[in-house]
């Protein structure tokens, strides 16, 4: 028999020395901003009511410590009952808040220091209310966990919930928003020109803030423990505060701690952030005197905005180099003349901050807290030179400036466009970000890497198809789930597929670019599967069902993206060979996955194997966030509606088309969008029709055989099928023409697998199925994203929302399905059927067959020739063309208008521009 040794000594020390640092710490805070800079600021004070319900909470677990907390119930006197039952209600009643109001403190400071910076703000107050909702619903819960409330703390009887399950339900967002308050500003720290002994001990201050995190994972470890202990006593029973397992104040114990541990470190590290003035009050050296570039009076650049008596020279006017000089009348009117016609930068803090604040928020040296470095926008310089005050900028949004040239005595207008995904300094002041050619003229060879890397996403998505699929069908095992709960977790899925391009994908594309919502999609995606953490403990069959929905809700957002960024990267003629190329990827991932999951994680899922299955998904998790932060830094292009616009017209007008070219009396590319859009709803309902049945198909087609070795077959060959149709469509067989093959492959093997008596030929035909329509879908959508021009976005966006069809078509199938599971096949057997009439229609006129076929993009020139049009960009590609450019001119013009407006019309004008040599 085990021997249980008090814990109570060791959650009492513990808790007492963190509490003790957490309260040192807040006193630094206040001395520093109320006794140093003499500015109190609304955080502060957060932070001072943090740190009272800190004190609170850590008061009732050491009172606990003393009436038996840590102890095997054998050493609990019976007197201690009622003050444990107390101590430890209000445990649960102060932890909420004490965590709610120390991330509420940090994002205020965040909110207020990032004047200049629009997505720190915003990111703020969302994350902010998520921590506040979460926090005031988890307290309000904890308060009135019994019914009558005083069942929580003495011995009446009372209905109550389960405060174990509550705590670990709870858990991915502590870590979520413990993980966006750590993230959030460290793009902008890193982008900061300062020393290189600041920029480390800044940066460093942040990733301490990383330990909270840590933390909160072994807080949930000893949850863990008393949730075991429960479930061995008695699989269904609860942990209240009314009915509690043998020692389960031993085994919590230690969870109570690490809550303590969590809160006094969350306030040092809120605290640590503006201590600044007071270390620079009183160890000026630590951190230097002085930050970046300064101007001639010693004040730091950032925080400095021009006048006339401060220039010492303007274009050759030198101006009070002595000190003293009197400066001549007229030359004196002349230059304020001048300057007065200058658009200066404004200062970079925020418009309503008073002279008074500026000054208060300094310290005694001059120096600035670690954030005020955040209120002015990082300088934009070439390597190595630094930037004078009149070069800076305080926004990112486009502006038009007047820049003078004193010299010439004339007036130049320029226009400067910030890409605000693109971080604008360098990172570590080592790798240098810079912004890339656009998206469509990217050459073969420059655009292999940026394919590669977005290649990763396939495999991602891919690998968690595959994983999400063997859970599912082992949870279902093992919690004994019917098939119509199955097919709803399926439906759960490919739902999500429905509303993420709608609600988030095609939004944030549009208007942030192909970067931000690789990001976003990947942030929804880390939510979901951290969201399966509660859900493989607590066995929730509507934990999983949300589970489901938001891990395929951020792989939707992602797809919106990646699938049109590998069909644009490089030469137009190969979009359909990469994009069959990048979705073979992710076919080995599924392939990986199953293996991966049988082999590396689990045989079959029991009990036990649920507790391990959360760190699973932890990990995927945390993958998945730090792929994110990779993707911020790393350089990839864009192309935005201006240059989709322009490269589907010159396209269009290699063809010989015109925009407004009908087919079958509708315009032609309305046409390709909105049957296209049915084509993927038809294709989705078909794959899934066969895949969701895999396991029932193959038993009936071949009594006996292992569906998992099938299955895994069967992914290779649908890899295979589209490495093959990549080759040949980088042959240059039309895909118009392999999509019609392939289609009927699949008809054709389809209602052979559904006729065919039981044997290997049927195993053999429901193999083959998944390799004929392997390549359909990468294969159709760029075709139909061809030719869209400033439309392609949405374009992409309702594609995607036409994998919801695999929802539709599996539960008709399954409907169907009465007895034997091949009479589901005539679903898909009709659905094939219909997909055959697509490759028909687009080959039946001249104008759909120039309008897709790839070759149109190929016919190319090289500038200066006669008949050469391109869009004035470095970079851009260029092409041939076999009748006079001015023939077409009317419709590119239109076209460039429609997508950017006039150039009177007072906005920026468009970076895409016609130029033609004759």
């Amino acid at each position: 028999m085990e021997v249980l040794n008090n814990r109570g000594p060791t959650v009492f020390v513990v808790t007492l020395v963190l509490i003790a640092l957490a309260t040192v710490f807040t006193a630094l805070r206040l001395i520093s901003k109320w006794g140093v800079t003499r500015n109190a600021t609304s955080d502060d004070f957060v932070a001072v009511v943090a740190w009272l319900f800190a004190i609170g909470l850590s008061v009732s677990i050491m009172i606990g410590t003393q009436v038996g907390l840590g102890a095997p119930d054998s050493e609990i006197l019976p007197q201690w009952y009622n003050p444990l039952k107390r101590c430890l209600y209000s445990f649960t009643v102060l932890y909420n808040p004490a965590v709610m109001t120390t991330k509420t403190a940090i994002l205020i400071l965040y909110h207020r220091m990032a004047a200049a910076h629009p997505f720190l703000r915003y990111a703020s107050l969302i994350t902010m209310a998520v921590v506040d909702v979460a926090g005031v619903i988890l307290t309000v819960l904890n308060v009135f966990q019994c019914h009558p409330i005083s069942a929580a703390f003495t011995e009446i009887d009372g209905t109550c919930i389960d405060i174990v399950a509550l705590y670990l339900s709870s858990a991915p967002i502590n870590v979520l928003t413990d993980l966006a308050i750590l993230l959030l500003p460290l793009p902008i720290l890193t982008s900061l020109r300062m020393e290189f002994q600041q920029k480390v001990i800044l940066v460093a201050t942040f990733i301490v803030g990383g330990f909270v995190t840590i933390v909160d994972v072994v807080r949930i470890v000893y949850l863990q423990e008393a949730l075991k202990v429960e479930l061995e006593v008695d699989p269904s029973a609860s942990i209240t505060a009314t009915t509690r397992p043998p020692n389960f104040t031993y085994h919590v114990s230690f969870s109570l701690m690490w809550s303590a541990v969590d809160v006094s470190v969350g306030i040092m590290c809120c605290c640590v952030l503006v201590l600044k003035p007071l270390v620079m009050h009183i160890m000026p050296k630590l951190l230097g005197a002085h930050h970046g570039h300064h101007n001639p009076t010693g004040t730091p650049d950032s925080h400095f905005r021009p006048d006339i008596k401060d220039m010492r020279c303007l274009d050759g006017v030198h101006i009070g180099e002595v000190p003293g000089t009197p400066w001549s009348t007229s030359i004196t009117h002349q230059i304020r003349a001048e300057v007065s016609r200058i658009e200066l930068p404004m200062s970079p803090r925020p418009p309503t901050m008073s002279s008074t604040a500026e000054q208060s928020t300094e310290d005694e040296d001059g120096t600035m807290d670690f954030f005020e470095m955040l209120a002015s926008e990082p300088p934009r310089e070439a390597p190595g030179v630094p930037l004078s005050p009149l070069e800076e900028e305080p926004t990112r949004r486009p502006r038009r400036s007047t820049i003078l040239s004193h010299r010439r005595g004339t007036a130049q207008t320029s226009t400067t466009q910030e890409l605000t995904q693109e971080p604008s300094q360098n990172f570590f002041d080592f790798v240098n970000i810079k912004s890339k050619v656009p998206l469509t003229q990217l050459s073969a060879k420059e655009a292999w890497w940026p394919i590669m890397f977005v290649s990763i996403l396939f495999f991602l998505w891919g690998f968690a198809i595959g994983l999400l699929g063997i859970l599912n069908i082992e949870i279902q095992n093992q919690l004994g789930y019917t098939p119509s709960h199955t097919i709803a977790l399926h439906n759960a899925y490919w739902a999500a597929y429905f509303f993420g391009p709608l609600l988030v994908g095609y939004w944030v594309l549009k208007y942030q670019g192909f970067k931000a919502t690789f990001m976003t999609g990947l942030a929804i995606y880390a939510t979901g599967a951290m969201a399966f953490w509660p859900s493989s403990v607590l066995r929730s069959y509507a934990g999983f069902f949300v589970s489901n929905f938001i891990i395929a809700l951020g792989l939707s957002c992602v797809e919106v993206a990646a699938n049109p960024f590998i069909a644009l990267a490089g030469p137009g003629e190969l979009s359909e060979a990469r994009l069959n190329f990048a979705q073979a990827i992710q076919a080995i991932g599924k392939v990986i996955s199953p293996i991966f999951a049988q082999k590396a994680l689990l045989f079959s899922i029991d009990r036990e194997d649920l507790f391990r299955v959360q760190w699973y998904y932890l990990a995927v998790a945390l993958f998945v966030v730090f792929l994110a932060i990779i993707f911020y830094y790393v350089p990839l292009s864009e192309a935005d509606d201006d240059d989709l616009e322009a490269i589907a017209l010159h396209r269009l007008y290699n063809a010989g088309l015109d925009k407004g070219d009908k087919a079958f009396g509708v315009d032609a590319r309305h046409l390709l969008l909105w049957s296209g859009v049915c084509m993927m709803v038809i294709y989705t309902g078909a794959r899934d029709a066969v895949s969701y049945f895999w396991t029932s198909l193959v038993q009936d087609a071949k009594p006996g055989s292992d569906p998992s070795g099938n299955q895994a077959i069967s992914i290779a060959a649908n890899a295979f099928g589209r490495f093959l149709a990549a080759g040949l469509c980088y042959f240059g067989i039309p895909p118009r023409i392999s999509v019609g093959i392939f289609a009927f492959g699949a008809f054709v093997t389809t209602l052979l697998a559904m006729v065919l008596p039981q044997g290997s030929a049927v195993l053999a035909m429901l193999i083959l199925i998944t390799f004929f329509e392997s390549p359909l879908f990468p294969t159709m959508f760029a075709i139909i994203i061809r030719g869209q021009g400033k439309h392609t976005k949405f374009t992409s966006a309702a594609l995607i929302m036409a994998e919801a069809g695999a929802t539709i078509w599996p539960s008709i199938a399954y409907a169907v399905d009465q007895g034997s599971t091949r009479s589901s096949l005539i679903v898909t057997v009709v659905l094939w059927g219909v997909s055959m009439l697509w490759p028909g229609m687009l080959s039946s006129t001249r104008v759909t067959r120039r309008w897709v076929d790839p070759k149109w993009s190929r016919q190319r020139v090289a500038p200066g020739e006669p008949g050469h049009c391109a869009a004035v960009a470095p970079g851009s590609p260029v092409f041939r063309h076999e009748k006079p450019f001015t023939a077409h001119l009317d419709t590119v013009q239109e076209g460039l208008t429609a997508s950017t407006g006039p150039p009177d019309a007072g906005g920026p004008p468009s970076k895409t521009s016609v130029s033609i040599v004759t």
